[in-house]
């Protein structure tokens, strides 16, 4: 058994993103977690939310694939133009969103588009006023 608080949820990915206090690569800490989780082989986790999850490898496994999917997403969203994580935000989590959900969007978004950085699947651009992210294509 496996106390997971909200590194493991049943129904939504925790929100893994980008702090002014954070470590430098939040999303990668995260997906090595998940890593360590499907070796550990919990049978049974309880999180911080909602019932307990009767196949913890088996949602580590979909939260890597989601992770995944969003990088892909996010790269997606990158051009030849640069781009805020806040302007990354919409395409990722739409237009709908109150102030403070935007600011987690953009924290997200912030963690992978770090993350593609490190993986060479994007450049961040740094100036005095911003930081803005481009394609490495």
């Amino acid at each position: 058994m496996l106390v997971s608080a909200d590194h493991l949820l049943g129904r939504i990915s925790p929100t893994v993103g980008l702090w002014p206090a954070s470590r430098f690569d939040p999303l990668g800490d995260y997906l090595d977690a998940l890593r360590a989780t499907i070796e550990l082989a919990p049978m049974l986790v309880l999180s911080g939310h909602g019932d307990p999850l009767p196949d913890p490898v088996g949602r580590a496994h979909e939260l890597i694939a989601h992770h995944r999917d969003r990088l892909a997403a996010t790269a997606a969203a990158l051009g030849d133009e640069p781009r805020s994580a806040y302007e990354v935000s919409f395409p990722l989590f739409g237009d709908d969103l109150k102030p403070a959900a935007r600011r987690f969007a953009v924290a997200e978004a912030l963690s992978h588009l770090e993350r593609l950085v490190l993986d060479g699947g994007a450049r961040r651009e740094e100036t005095a006023e911003a930081v803005a992210y481009t394609s490495a294509d």
